[in-house]
């Protein structure tokens, strides 16, 4: 399979714009955190609905992506990701300041207005959870983003959520965007078969079992896996907090070394 043969599957194939781990994954919605359960925010996500229904969300909102763009500054060629929305309250019990983010200058006009619309959506559906104030809704919620690759070829956007209740709560989100051929790329994608899955599964369990920082191997590496691939062209697989360490432990991110999966890989186009 070629990297060609790559794309003309992912343009055929049907997005799921139900919620924004969809778009990103281009799959079902990943499987629920063993330790920590926050559903009173990724409930709100399910809802989110189709494309149309996102741009009538964000075009009711007091911003909208035409007035943005007359606010973007100019940026000629280079894709940038800017400030669309900000969301904030404080009170006397609550703190939210939810930042979502813009691609602008993407080169394909689709893929941004999904991931756009979707973004948005992400945002405006945390705030109203967060409005709601129910029992289960945390003391503080915050998400900001950040640029974790941009390159010639690719763009990794990394969104965090800290959520504040007992604890803080820590969700990490990536979208890696090949910005040459117009696409967000998916774990499946980068490998010729679903022998990956295990190959994948055995070094990070290898990894949990050899370390006093990890307790909880992991069953299985699902195609949804969080992952993203880093400026030096490696794969690094994401864990939530709480999934495969003690909740202070926070997030982990484990490099995969490119020789462990070399005779797997599609190419060598992304992962070096």
């Amino acid at each position: 399979m070629t990297l060609e043969d790559v794309k003309t599957a992912y343009d055929t194939q049907d997005v799921p714009m139900d919620k924004l781990t969809a778009v990103i994954d281009q799959a079902v919605a990943k499987t629920t955190p063993k330790r920590k359960h926050l559903n009173w925010w990724q409930t709100t996500l399910i809802g989110v609905g189709a494309v149309a229904a996102a741009f009538t969300l964000v075009l009711n909102t007091s911003y909208s992506f035409a007035s943005a763009a007359e606010r973007m500054p100019v940026v000629r060629d280079a894709v940038k990701v800017l400030l669309f929305r900000e969301y904030k309250h404080v009170d006397k019990t609550s703190y939210a300041d939810i930042k979502v983010p813009l691609l602008t200058n993407l080169g394909s006009t689709e893929l941004a207005d999904k991931l756009n619309a979707s973004y948005a959506s992400e945002g405006r559906a945390l705030y109203d959870a967060f409005m709601n104030k129910t029992a289960e809704t945390p003391k503080s919620l915050t998400q900001t983003y950040q640029e974790k690759v941009n390159n010639d070829q690719l763009l990794v956007l990394e969104r965090r959520q800290e959520m504040s209740m007992a604890d803080t709560a820590t969700k990490l989100s990536y979208t890696t965007i090949d910005k040459q051929r117009g696409l967000v790329l998916t774990l499946p994608m980068l490998f010729k078969s679903n022998d990956y899955q295990t190959i994948l599964r055995d070094y990070v369990n290898k990894q949990i079992a050899a370390s006093d920082k990890y307790d909880t191997p992991v069953e299985a590496i699902s195609k949804t896996q969080t992952f993203y691939i880093n400026s030096r062209g490696q794969l690094v697989l994401v864990f939530q907090r709480g999934d495969i360490a003690a909740m202070y432990v926070g997030p982990v991110e484990m490099t995969i070394p490119t020789n462990l999966i070399d005779s797997q890989l599609v190419s060598h186009e992304y992962v070096k």
